[in-house]
């Protein structure tokens, strides 16, 4: 299990979560609620990686997400 991406907003971490899904590549939300509870506290929401084969085509994903079209 490997944490693959962070931020502040949920919405960004929920997308690139689905995306990730919708490859195959099995995933997990962290500290969401942890986040929208204590506003200002140093916990953004983290998605991780189930499966530590799986993080480099979750890499390649994320890089593709991340550069404009």
């Amino acid at each position: 299990m490997r944490r693959i991406f962070s931020s502040p907003n949920s919405a960004e971490v929920g997308l690139l979560g689905s995306r990730l899904e919708t490859a195959g590549i099995p995933c997990e939300t962290r500290n969401e609620s942890l986040a929208q509870a204590m506003l200002g506290a140093p916990f953004d929401p983290e998605l991780w990686i189930l499966n530590d084969e799986d993080y480099r085509e979750a890499s390649e994903l994320l890089a593709a997400w991340r550069s404009p079209s």
